[in-house]
């Protein structure tokens, strides 16, 4: 063979060779043959961003939020080079997935599977976070209803759980990636035609002991996303954007809510014989204000009644002597009375409830306390009550602290509002059971004795749930946190 043929052949065999290798390098286009050891995958998982280290193989990291209630949504944020799987369904960068979960459980995983022609890795999720506490449940409610809580002290967690205690969806995070935030008054609202909501208080940070929980109000829809925000609204006792306190918010529909905030004034009113300075008192006043359409439509303080500075039974220091930020009402809670739309107001400061006309602020009536209107005896009346509720056949729900006593009650009353009288009054108790704050307590159902009990900060002991039947003196479920983690108040919510 001549030489030039000899060429020829080479130089094709060449540009094929070529060819092939250009061919190759096109269809990988995009393809990573690189160890995935030095690379992180990043979702968007029901909102939340978690990035996760393909380092070590077989890892165990937690996600901010998972349910079992809906379904998951998890999107893939960014492309590293490989093909991923979650629990055997491929994902590709910036497509999501809906991932349904039929319980959620710190031995149930999901897998995560990343390969590339060079390397591989599996990772997992756990479905029930490491972050949330641990929860022991015991017993199992016959009655309809999940119940809704967050961690108070030892994190930044808010979870839901069914009638057997166990966790349904969650959103927790680790102290890293808290960053200070913590979470208050998670609950769900079902508004009256008939769409649902939920509602929890995001907490940021130091509030200089001025309010309690004082942040945002963050609203879900039904799926548990999140649709908005809710802070101060504009008007004459408030700026737009003013932080709002952790303690209770009431959404009557979408554009329509109450929220309620602490604010430090310079008070001109204390009346004489209180040690207030001649020259002003600083205190902490409650503001309580109605939003309808991003307008405000109502507004309440207490440092517009004086006769509440006298009613005071702790932090009450008029001259500013020991503190610069007396809460002397101590609000903690508040509902809409369903006969007259008019709202119920407990405040633990005062040991006192009272009705508050919602069109001009007026206080209609007052119950406990030393300024009574329903001749209480000494024995029925209030000490620091933290929570309040009403039922349908019109019985006020008190639980009372009974910080007084050192035995904390559920009372159970029906009121005469016309002729401020007690016309029923009936009381629980569990022994030896004292919630110094945080409590909360439910009536479930019709024409039973059964109450849901939320025990906030206990005394002694580490019990956080419980549902009871004081008709026959049984528990149906009883919830223990570990010691040193206390939950807030504690929804039943169909």
């Amino acid at each position: 063979m001549d030489s030039s043929r000899k060429f020829l052949i080479i130089s094709v065999s060449a540009a094929v060779l070529l060819i092939i290798l250009v061919s190759c390098t096109l269809a990988y286009s995009g393809r990573d043959n690189t160890l995935m050891s030095d690379k992180t995958l990043s979702f968007e998982i029901n909102g939340f961003n978690v990035e996760l280290p393909l380092s070590e193989n077989d890892a165990v990291y937690d996600a901010v939020s998972l349910s079992s209630v809906t379904e998951n949504r998890i999107k893939l944020l960014n492309e590293v080079g490989a093909t991923v799987k979650i629990n055997d369904r491929g994902i590709g960068a910036g497509t999501t997935m809906d991932l349904k979960l039929e319980s959620l459980s710190a031995n149930q995983l999901i897998k995560i599977q990343v390969s590339n022609e060079k390397d591989q890795r599996t990772i997992y999720l756990r479905t029930l976070s490491a972050q949330l506490p641990n929860i022991i449940a015991a017993g199992e409610s016959s009655y309809e209803g999940n119940y809704f809580t967050t961690i108070a002290t030892g994190g930044a967690a808010l979870y839901e759980l069914n009638n057997k205690g166990e966790v349904v969806f969650y959103i927790a995070k680790s102290p890293e990636r808290a960053n200070g935030e913590s979470y208050r008054d998670f609950k769900k609202h079902v508004l009256e035609n008939g769409t649902v909501r939920y509602s929890y208080q995001r907490v940021n940070g130091d509030s200089n002991g001025i309010g309690y929980a004082t942040g945002e109000r963050v609203i879900l829809d039904d799926q548990y996303k999140e649709i908005k925000t809710i802070t101060l609204a504009q008007s004459e006792r408030a700026n737009a954007g003013d932080p709002v306190d952790g303690r209770d918010f009431i959404l009557i529909d979408d554009n329509h809510y109450i929220v309620e905030a602490s604010q430090l004034v310079l008070a001109q009113n204390v009346p004489a014989g209180l040690g207030a300075n001649a020259m002003g008192a600083k205190v902490v006043r409650t503001l309580i204000q109605e939003v309808k359409d991003d307008q405000v439509v109502f507004e309440f303080t207490t440092d517009s009644h004086s006769e509440f500075y006298g009613l005071s039974v702790t932090d009450h220091d008029y001259s500013n002597t020991t503190s610069q930020n007396p809460d002397y009402s101590g609000f903690n809670r508040m509902i809409i009375d369903p006969t007259d739309d008019n709202l119920l107001v407990s405040f633990g400061n005062l040991n006192t409830i009272m009705k508050i006309n919602r069109e001009n602020g007026d206080v209609i009536w007052k119950l406990s306390g030393s300024s009574d209107e329903f001749g209480m005896s000494a024995e029925q009346k209030t000490s620091g009550q933290s929570d309040l509720a009403i039922t349908k056949e019109g019985y006020l729900i008190v639980f009372d602290n009974a910080l007084s006593t050192g035995q904390t009650r559920i009372q159970k009353i029906k009121l005469d509002e016309v002729n401020k009288k007690i016309l029923d009054y009936q009381e629980y108790k569990v022994a030896g059971k004292t919630s110094l704050t945080d409590g909360s307590a439910q009536k479930i159902g019709d024409n039973i004795e059964v109450y849901t009990i939320g025990w906030g900060l206990l005394k002694d002991g580490n019990v956080a749930i419980s549902e009871i039947d004081f008709n026959t003196g049984k528990k149906l479920l009883e919830v223990t946190l570990p010691q040193g983690i206390t939950n807030d108040r504690v929804r039943k919510i169909k």
